[in-house]
């Protein structure tokens, strides 16, 4: 069988450095790929912060790695929605004129941000109940800021390639 050149893909052509450089990545997304990306990177780093601290800590247990994947996911949706409240909050006290961020904003957000931890262990425990231990409150706040740090690691060396 004789290959014609330049239909593989693997082929060298002389100018296929020139089409490389040629093409132009579309950086433009829309709200919806935003938050697509933001799940799926949110999920792989919770799963990947989730699984060391099921094998290296009594700080989580879990019974397999399908639970481990499965709270990965559930932790990213709830992620996702207190950051949309927090979202809100802002933007109404945006809108009744609180240029500046007060006191009042920041205790708000606090109290968000606090309460959800406990949304959080309570949306864990009701799904998967026995098959997953978190070590309380304070457990499940390292676990958080774990991946949390991780996530701000993976943004700021992905800055840093531009």
């Amino acid at each position: 069988m004789q290959e014609v050149e330049g239909s593989s893909p693997f082929s060298s052509t002389n100018n296929s450095r020139e089409e490389f450089e040629s093409l132009e990545i579309d950086t433009d997304r829309n709200r919806y790929q935003e938050l697509f990306v933001d799940v799926v990177l949110g999920v792989l780093i919770y799963a990947a912060v989730l699984g060391f601290f099921n094998d290296y800590t009594d700080i989580l247990s879990t019974t397999s790695y399908s639970t481990t994947f499965l709270t990965a996911f559930v932790m990213q949706l709830l992620t996702v929605a207190t950051f949309a409240l927090k979202g809100k909050i802002k933007s109404s006290f945006k809108k009744r004129g609180h240029e500046k961020i007060t006191p009042k904003l920041v205790l708000t957000l606090w109290l968000v941000l606090f309460f959800s931890k406990f949304v959080f262990l309570g949306v864990l425990n009701f799904l998967f109940g026995e098959n997953l231990e978190i070590s309380g409150f304070i457990g499940l706040v390292i676990i958080i800021a774990t991946a949390t740090a991780l996530q701000q690691l993976l943004e700021f060396s992905y800055r840093r390639l531009s």
